[in-house]
């Protein structure tokens, strides 16, 4: 992989971040992780891209990412973390980007899709989260994670049909009047980065306290397709069952639809489909 390392003295620092932009990288996941093995990346750094040819999904899956027409990052944290304590980790990062997005584009409703994407209240996905945890010992050492979110219209892939974007949302909506895509980009960097400051540190009084029970909580509340009867791919087949809410170990609580079966679903053996019925 090629890297412009010159720009990594320029970085702009924010809200304790050190911000490093590029106009084009093949995935700035790859490049966060290929600084962390050099010794060039400390927790806090962020990369930004205008445009990646190669962006990584979760489960190897590619994300386009077009070209000033969405929010591409990666950040580097050291989280020392309790293993046990992943779930919690996975969850604040997910509610972060959410309280985000409510933020810049409260037209949206957005909710989380488990387990990492952040869709519209019409179930329409406008962006996903990849982490990648490295474990040392009983801790979680290092985390990178890769967001991101459609912004402009034209950042909406036709060939997927449940795909949205920021400005798509808020299409006729008064609170959107006037929104242009790269002012909603700058505003939702500057809000996400700004919900992520609390969980840059490394583990202290303020994780210390985290109430897991609180926090899955909170995740429920904004979870998609809560109490509705939505499907999930099963290896090849469909299944479908109501979600219940989330389970301590980062399962997904379901019930059928007739309430004769109750059991707990695990990503990736079961993934949660898209549907426009909701």
């Amino acid at each position: 992989m090629t890297s412009d390392f010159r720009l990594y003295d320029n970085a702009v620092p924010f809200h304790g971040f050190h911000c490093h932009r590029f106009e084009t990288l093949a995935s700035t996941h790859d490049l966060l992780k290929e600084w962390v093995s050099q010794g060039l990346a400390e927790p806090g750094t962020v990369i930004l891209a205008k445009e990646q040819t190669h962006g990584r999904g979760r489960m190897g899956n590619a994300w386009t990412s077009l070209r000033g027409k969405g929010l591409w990052i990666s950040v580097y944290f050291q989280p020392c973390l309790p293993v046990d304590w992943a779930l919690a980790w996975n969850m604040n990062l997910a509610l972060a980007v959410c309280k985000a997005l409510d933020t810049v584009a409260p037209w949206g409703g957005w909710q989380i899709k488990w387990p990492n994407d952040w869709v519209s209240s019409q179930g329409r996905k406008a962006g996903g989260m990849l982490v990648e945890n490295q474990l040392r010992g009983s801790l979680i050492s290092d985390s990178w994670v890769g967001i991101g979110i459609n912004v402009d219209q034209d950042a909406v892939d036709a060939r997927l049909p449940f795909a949205t974007s920021l400005m798509a949302e808020g299409h006729g909506s008064p609170q959107a009047m006037g929104a242009t895509a790269v002012a909603l980009q700058e505003k939702l960097f500057e809000a996400l980065l700004t919900e992520l400051e609390w969980l840059r540190d490394a583990y202290g009084p303020q994780k210390e306290n985290w109430n897991i029970p609180q926090i899955i909580e909170e995740v429920d509340r904004r979870l998609y397709g809560l109490g509705q009867n939505v499907p999930f791919l099963c290896e090849e087949r469909t299944e479908y069952w109501v979600p219940l809410g989330l389970s301590h170990d980062g399962g997904l609580r379901v019930r059928s639809e007739s309430g004769d079966l109750a059991q707990t679903l695990y990503h990736p053996h079961h993934r949660m489909t898209y549907t426009l019925n909701l």
